[in-house]
């Protein structure tokens, strides 16, 4: 079959962006899932792999760390070769690992997404104690916004959230103040409804959309932050970088919202959300 030369084809070719993080080879969290984030939101997308997994749907069952240097090798070929305009970091894994990457990314110039990955949806570690202490003086400073949810922010801050409003507002303060110049707290479900905090230099606002009582949500996290990360990557170059984020974040909510909702309920334990979907933010 030949190309139609009259067709019109729209590309965004600067809108390229890097995720830094582990693999999970059944595709629904990790690099896989970033992966197929940019690509559904039209971003071409590269990979660093930190780790790797031996998972499916029902559990993590084997996980490897790559050396450190091995992960800086493949950044420095990356960046010196097709330079982002986005880099989205996800499972890092140990303290050296994450101050590899802290320390590479401070060189370039461009908003980065960190979702600090801690524990996988089926409740194993992915992170060692020692490695919030370098989340926390490494890579958050030069963040330019973190997503974590509840349980990583009880990580980075030390200390348990409530569950009411004022708590989460104050968490989400705190956490701005390790270092991010924005974040966003995945605070789960609270009086019947998906609620996220968000602040920035000016604003501290609340997004909250349809719960939906699903065990269908592996991958979430990770497509929230690169549908995040991809928009930004589309955004126009001179528009401030907190207009672009709030923007990006709005409708990374929606179109995750929309890829729970739809999961196509894939395996035989906690399906991967339905990736297809996170291009549709409204």
């Amino acid at each position: 079959m030949s190309a139609n030369p009259d067709r019109a084809v729209t590309i965004a070719p600067n809108a390229i962006a890097l995720t830094i993080a582990g693999s999970d080879p059944s595709g629904g969290a990790g690099l896989q899932a970033d992966l197929k984030a940019f690509h559904q939101n039209g971003v071409y997308g590269m990979s660093v792999v930190t780790l790797i997994t031996v998972q499916n749907t029902l559990g993590v069952q084997r996980l490897e760390l790559l050396a450190t240097d091995l992960i800086g090798e493949q950044f420095d070929a990356v960046m010196s070769d097709i330079p982002p305009r986005v880099i989205k970091t996800g499972a890092l894994g140990n303290a050296a690992i994450i101050a590899e990457v802290a320390g590479k990314i401070a060189g370039a110039d461009i908003p980065v997404v960190v979702d600090p990955v801690m524990i996988s949806k089926h409740g194993v570690k992915l992170i060692d104690d020692a490695a919030i202490d370098a989340y926390r003086e490494t890579l958050l400073p030069r963040a330019t916004l973190i997503t974590p949810n509840r349980f990583e922010a009880e990580r980075l801050l030390d200390r348990e959230i409530g569950g009411d409003l004022d708590d989460l507002l104050r968490a989400t303060e705190d956490l701005r103040g390790l270092g991010p110049a924005m974040v966003l707290l995945k605070a789960g479900h609270v009086d019947g409804e998906q609620m996220h905090v968000f602040i920035d230099s000016e604003s501290l606002v609340t997004f909250a959309v349809e719960h939906h009582d699903t065990i269908q949500t592996h991958g979430a996290g990770c497509s929230l932050s690169a549908t995040i990360a991809a928009r930004l990557a589309l955004a126009a170059p001179d528009q401030a970088i907190e207009v672009s984020t709030r923007e990006a974040v709005e409708f990374g909510i929606a179109a995750v919202n929309h890829a729970i909702r739809f999961a196509p309920e894939y395996g035989k334990g906690s399906g991967p959300v339905e990736s297809r979907m996170l291009h549709i933010g409204d």
